[in-house]
């Protein structure tokens, strides 16, 4: 069988005070330590690929994690954070300029062509996670991958329904799921039913917090 363990990123100041990010955000105090925590607990895991999204946080979360592999990551935009309008970065989440923004967003949910600006939009990020998962079919042996909340929120209910997420179920159950930073989430596909299982979901259990 085999296995993809999906990993949040260490906490970030961003995710400190609520700011929209972007590729540059850097980890707080707090998150350089849930780093170095990960790290001890990442080592225990068998792999043969590393993926990283190409993002600074996410660098900086892998990196004390490399001296205990012998695999070197590939740092890929195929596992980046869904991408928010550029307009809002360093702006405050829950501002009611970027709360319109997700209500306009949600409103043109089902339109494939519907921006606000230049985020990513629902099929957009779909069409990412079905790269993700034709990446993965071609290679063999377990995967790490330092990836993304929301990212992995998406990947995660991707599973759970068989391929077919749509725009309602999303609308329905976005906030159901919460990823914490550096929570681990397994998945494992079922040779025998050629199907992905999710297996652990948000695992933090390295943390005594």
């Amino acid at each position: 069988m085999k296995t993809i363990y999906l990993v949040r990123h260490g906490e970030t100041n961003f995710n400190a005070e609520s700011l929209v990010q972007d590729a540059s955000s850097l980890l707080s105090e707090k998150g350089i330590k849930q780093a170095l925590v990960l790290a001890e607990r990442l080592r225990h895991l068998k792999h043969e690929h590393l993926i990283v999204s190409d993002y600074t946080r996410t660098k900086q979360t892998v990196e004390p994690f490399l001296k205990y592999t012998n695999i070197s990551p590939v740092y890929t935009p195929l596992v980046r954070e869904t991408k928010q309008p550029t307009e809002f970065v360093g702006k405050s989440n829950r501002s009611e300029e970027y709360k319109s923004f997700l209500d306009l967003t949600d409103k043109y949910i089902f339109d494939k062509n519907w921006h606000h600006s230049d985020e990513e939009n629902f099929f957009d990020i779909m069409k990412r996670v079905q790269n993700f998962f034709i990446l993965i079919s071609n290679l063999d042996g377990d995967s790490i991958v330092v990836s993304h909340g929301r990212f992995i929120r998406f990947i995660t209910m991707y599973i759970i329904l068989g391929g077919h997420l749509t725009p309602e179920v999303w609308l329905q159950a976005r906030y159901n799921l919460k990823i914490s930073n550096t929570g681990i989430t397994m998945l494992r596909f079922d040779d025998k039913k050629e199907h992905w299982l999710l297996r652990t979901f948000n695992d933090h259990a390295h943390f005594a917090e």
